[in-house]
């Protein structure tokens, strides 16, 4: 069952924010450019995430590297990181529509459509996601040591269509769902680090979306940047910025496993510990609101990378957990809890 038509002022939004901006070093800009976009989905009995990236290398004169990034959960993580063949790899600049081997990525009609066959897990998923949230962008964010990062968050999309996880079929009809999209010319390993989550209702008369994104330097001792937008519906209601907002780190997460993707990677980063708190909390105010939000973890999966300029590491941990949010925004009550996913990017 399809979802409703989105208005055509919010599809128009959507085209003019998020399109693939494809490598410049194709066209004699310089190389080393990065890009992905990134779709979360909730299920009744699973989360799901997908990632396309594609990786300009510097040190070749080779095509782009591009990826697929599966992981689903039920009581635990599972999945893989899988590089597509060039010589089946389409994208298209300036939209979303790209084809990757047997998965294929479009937006078209006011829906994204996503239809991932993954050849080494479990899992096919055909979906359609329609936004029902303005988009939120952020450009030239600075990473300290380098050229910035760009960002565009749609953070509520209602999800159709079907999952296949393990032999598993699940059937979605309005489901919720995130998708972010970042570019920029930066490199892994160099001075800096991230933290971002989001919730969203599984109610649909919920009007309230959160999401919040925080760019610090890698020892996670300097904040850069820090933002928190609250959605009412389909548009932004709040927006809080650095001072304003407060985030709070309490304890370690001591998990008893940690899937670590592409397995091989595994190899190099051992072992079960993170630097993901056991507890986030965070505030943020401005002269008609305040709001207080508490993210517990529950279970995590590693995203290993090699560095672009040595031999160490970046992990990005994708942090399945539980999301509290309470506001008092001009006198109108906002109370928000659902499961999620946080992201922590960090050594």
């Amino acid at each position: 069952m399809s979802a409703a038509p989105i208005p055509g002022w919010l599809d128009q939004a959507i085209q003019r924010t998020d399109w693939f901006r494809r490598p410049p070093s194709r066209v004699g800009g310089p190389a080393g450019f990065k890009e992905w976009q990134h779709f979360c989905v909730y299920g009744r009995d699973f989360d799901l995430l997908l990632n396309v990236s594609e990786v300009d290398p510097v040190a070749s004169d080779g095509p782009p590297v591009v990826r697929l990034t599966t992981l689903a959960r039920y009581d635990r993580w599972f999945g893989d990181v899988e590089t597509i063949p060039a010589d089946e790899v389409d994208i298209r600049a300036g939209r979303v529509d790209a084809r990757l081997g047997e998965s294929t990525l479009r937006y078209a009609d006011g829906a994204y459509r996503l239809d991932v066959r993954c050849r080494s897990v479990p899992v096919r998923a055909q979906l359609e996601l329609r936004p029902v949230s303005m988009p939120a962008p952020i450009y030239n964010v600075t990473t300290g040591d380098g050229p910035p990062i760009h960002w565009v968050v749609i953070p509520r999309l209602v999800a159709h269509g079907e999952v296949t996880i393990d032999g598993v079929r699940h059937v979605l009809d309005g489901t919720p769902a995130y998708h972010d999209h970042n570019w920029g010319h930066f490199r892994w390993g160099r001075d800096f680090a991230w933290e971002w989550g989001f919730g969203l209702p599984q109610e649909a008369s919920n009007p309230w979306s959160f999401v919040f994104a925080r760019l610090s330097d890698r020892a996670l001792n300097r904040t850069r940047m820090q933002t928190l937008f609250l959605w009412r519906g389909r548009r932004v209601h709040r927006a809080f910025r650095d001072a304003n907002i407060r985030i709070r780190h309490h304890g370690l997460l001591r998990a008893d496993r940690v899937l670590k993707v592409p397995p091989v990677m595994g190899l190099i980063a051992r072992g079960t510990a993170t630097d993901v708190p056991a507890r986030m909390t965070i505030e943020a105010w401005s002269h008609d609101t305040r709001l207080e939000a508490e993210f517990t973890p529950v279970d995590v999966a590693q995203v290993v990378l090699p560095n672009d300029d040595d031999f160490g590491v970046t992990i990005i941990n994708e942090v399945a957990g539980e999301l509290a949010v309470e506001a008092d925004v001009a006198g109108d009550r906002v109370e928000l809890r659902c499961p999620t996913i946080f992201e922590f990017l960090g050594a």
